[in-house]
């Protein structure tokens, strides 16, 4: 018989996301686009900002021109303004810039994405990913404290809570890489934030300080757009007479087609609280997936793959700009507004000098295209046909588009009936950001999370002939018993409920009065019932997925057995968060959770695994 080991969770009554009512600021990190909404104390509205002046947009391209002067970096432009600007660059300027756009596709592409990742700009320099984020961040928050410096009150950066979204798929590294480069930009102090990037010899670059890491937030973008579409539309129901028979949904999905992601989520509402039913659900087939069609059939029209004739006919980097401004600028706009009109048919302006070089190809070819086709197979991942929804939000900068409002209502209505609702909220592609700050105002509103993976520690615990297998058996010289080693003491399962006010708890101590750290490994697998963390061959059943650092100093000396650490940790939010105090005194502890790449092993941390040891009873069931 398997005995599966699992930890003690108890409630805390303290949350893990204090509610709010101070100034509140977020940022919707989207791969080809961000947005920034915020609301200040007192003020029950929530504002997107205009990050562009002269077209008067709340959402932009997420391009970022960098100027070099000397060893110092700066933001020379932003958006739209940044691809004008490097687009019309002389030859002998580019040496001095820095050039990236769609940033955040290298994080869905790199399947190991940490701090130490680099990443080559369009200029051909490679950067550490973590500080062009940082840059980017920084002038959002730039922005908006230079906006809100107009105002009766001005604000400054350390006023406010801040909160980023990420995408649902995204796993720990991504997420901490986010958070990573927020405390680069500054965002929580009023130091101004990231002035220079590290060489690529300068490696590996070091974590930055955490400063006020309580004043920073990570929002999923599905659950931020479900609280803001479920808002607005219970808004609208109050305002509109003639909706007056339709009721506030209280199962529904949110459809959140993005740039980069689709995000899949579905809700159940209780007395104004919300439960996610499922687990992080998405795909990299969002918008950007069409500009990338696209660009196909413009490499097979021009008979010229990856363009390489064009890009080898003058400077390869103004060449390459050229090419994004067509992709991502001019056919950008078409796609989103696509549907609207009567007309079935985009059409793209071609830049004068990409439409003389390739005239007559083009000419030659054109007339060989007949059409788009449309592949049904993308909505096969939302399996609604057995479930009680019918209510569907559609959001996200792609979700607007009214023609994938109606092949997606199409396919949802095939199987479900007509008489479901697919709605699209009022400004789609600001629902992430404003959704994020309506979270952050209100964290206790999520209830209940679904767990995306299973998640443990490695134990040695007594031994039971008849709980354990032979092949774990060890003796224990200092204490005198007989433990299984390799015990996979099992935090969550895949796919549990987790509450939002529950937390993990285990006790430990270290080996020696000497020790001043202590490291517990976090080990991760998206199988259930899984017993131990190697099989009998010595291969790993779990991945190791992260550590927490404990600093437990001891300047009285006093010996292993009078130091124990009550540790806790809370795996309900978009964030691992830990906690760690003396269980004696209730003295808090400094800690620092970090997450490793994929099959790498940390050496310094093999030589302290052995320094832990589960003095309190932290498993049952076993």
């Amino acid at each position: 018989m398997s005995y599966l080991s699992k930890a003690d969770k108890k409630p805390h009554t303290d949350a893990g996301y204090r509610v709010t009512e101070d100034n509140i600021s977020a940022i919707d990190f989207g791969t080809t686009s961000v947005s920034l909404a915020y609301t200040t104390k007192g003020d029950q509205q929530f504002t997107t900002l205009r990050l562009d002046a002269e077209e008067r947009s709340t959402r932009v391209p997420n391009v970022i021109l960098l100027k070099k002067d000397g060893y110092k970096i700066s933001v020379e432009a932003f958006g739209a303004d940044a691809r004008k600007k490097y687009g019309s660059l002389r030859s002998g300027d580019y040496a001095n810039f820095i050039y990236f756009e769609r940033i955040k596709m290298l994080m869905r592409r790199e399947q190991a994405v940490d701090r130490q990742t680099l990443v080559e700009s369009l200029s051909g320099e490679k950067c550490y990913l973590v500080e062009i984020i940082a840059f980017i961040i920084q002038y959002l928050k730039d922005q908006l404290i230079d906006h809100l410096s107009h105002t009766i009150t001005p604000l400054k950066t350390t006023d406010f809570d801040w909160v980023i979204t990420v995408p649902a798929i995204w796993d720990a590294r991504g997420k901490r890489m986010m958070r990573e480069a927020a405390y680069l930009a500054g965002l929580l102090t009023e130091s101004g934030g990231i002035k220079h990037l590290t060489g690529e010899s300068c490696s590996p670059l070091p974590p930055p300080d955490e400063v006020n890491p309580d004043k920073l937030s990570l929002a999923l973008e599905p659950e931020s757009a479900a609280i803001y579409s479920q808002e607005v539309t219970g808004e609208q129901i109050k305002c509109d007479p003639s909706k007056a028979a339709i009721s506030r949904p209280t199962e529904y999905m949110v459809i959140d087609i993005g740039g980069g992601t689709i995000d899949i989520t579905a809700h159940t509402e209780i007395f104004g609280c919300i439960r996610v039913n499922n687990t992080p659900n998405g795909i990299a087939w969002g918008g950007t997936q069409v500009n990338e069609a696209f660009s196909e059939l413009l490499q097979s029209l021009v008979r010229d793959p990856d363009y390489k004739k064009f890009l080898a006919s003058g400077e390869q980097s103004k060449q390459m700009a050229i090419i994004n401004s067509i992709l991502y600028d001019e056919f950008e706009n078409q796609k989103i507004v696509f549907g609207h009109r009567k007309s079935k048919e985009i059409v793209v302006k071609l830049q004068p000098k990409f439409a003389t070089y390739y005239d007559n190809e083009i000419v030659a070819e054109v007339k060989k295209f007949k059409g788009i086709e449309y592949e049904s197979d993308t909505l096969r991942r939302i399996k609604v046909s057995q479930s009680k929804i019918d209510t569907f939000y559609l959001v996200g900068g792609f979700g607007g588009c009214k023609y994938i409002h109606e092949k997606v209502s199409a396919a949802i209505k095939k199987v479900k009936g007509s008489h479901c609702n697919v709605i699209v909220p009022v400004d789609p592609h600001l629902a992430v950001a404003t959704g994020a700050a309506m979270w952050r105002k209100n964290p206790e509103i999520i209830k209940a999370r679904r767990s995306d993976a299973t998640y443990g520690i490695s134990m040695a615990i007594p031994f039971s002939s008849e709980k354990h297998d032979e092949h774990y058996k060890y003796y224990d010289n200092e204490d005198k018993i007989y433990r299984c080693k390799d015990v996979f003491c099992v935090f969550l399962e895949e796919s549990e409920m987790v509450k939002t006010n529950e937390v993990i708890s285990t006790s430990t101590r270290p080996m020696s009065k000497a020790t001043e750290q202590m490291f517990i490994k976090i080990y991760s697998t998206p199988n259930t019932g899984v017993q131990y963390v190697v099989d009998k061959r010595g291969n790993s059943t779990v991945t190791k997925i992260g550590q927490i650092v404990i600093d437990v100093p001891n300047p009285d000396k006093l010996p292993e057995f009078r130091r124990t650490v009550d540790t806790t940790m809370d795996f309900s939010g978009t964030e691992i968060q830990a906690k760690a105090k003396y269980h004696a005194t209730g003295k808090k502890l400094k800690l620092f959770v970090t997450f490793f790449l994929l099959n790498t092993e940390d050496k310094s941390f093999k030589i302290f695994s052995n320094r832990l040891l589960i003095v309190f009873p932290c498993c049952m069931d076993y």
